[in-house]
């Protein structure tokens, strides 16, 4: 009698584990640059603020930069885990492909860059919640692709 009720525990638990990995953490939200708790290789700029409208599987990112007195905006619109990829070119001539995805409980943001001189770049962004939600962590790896190595950078944010 015993080893019934072991077994259903143990296929009890074990459902409950896959259920919880298949929760994924809501996004949403105004988000803060926290310049003291990043880690970046480049210069960071002296504000930046990215909101994130997150309604499975749809994301929008727009994310805006001041660097002195010049200011720069992002914006993306894509679903998450979806074949096909969002390809836009820019005013400069800079086309954009890029995929979001889940894995795990991070959501990826995988960007193919191709300048008008025919530099490529791959940046793949990896987003988790942290500090009980009220932290976003972006860690950004950029590899030129042909080049050496790969830039490594620790975007942090903490939730307006």
């Amino acid at each position: 009698m015993t080893r019934p009720i072991t077994c259903f525990l143990l296929l009890l638990a074990g459902t409950a584990a896959l259920g919880q990995a298949t929760v994924k953490p809501n996004l949403s939200g105004t988000w803060v640059f926290d310049s003291q708790k990043s880690a970046l290789k480049v210069p960071g700029p002296a504000t930046m603020t990215l909101q994130i409208d997150q309604k499975d599987p749809h994301f929008t990112f727009a994310r805006t930069e001041k660097y002195g007195d010049q200011s720069f905006n992002w914006k993306l619109e894509a679903d998450a885990d979806s074949p096909k990829e969002v390809v836009e070119t820019s005013p400069n001539g800079m086309t954009t492909s890029s995929k979001v995805y889940w894995q795990g409980n991070a959501l990826i943001l995988d960007q193919k860059l191709t300048a008008t001189d025919g530099t490529k770049v791959n940046e793949v962004v990896t987003y988790t919640l942290e500090d009980n939600f009220t932290t976003l962590q972006a860690v950004e790896r950029l590899t030129a692709v042909g080049g050496k190595g790969a830039t490594v950078n620790k975007w942090v944010y903490v939730k307006k």
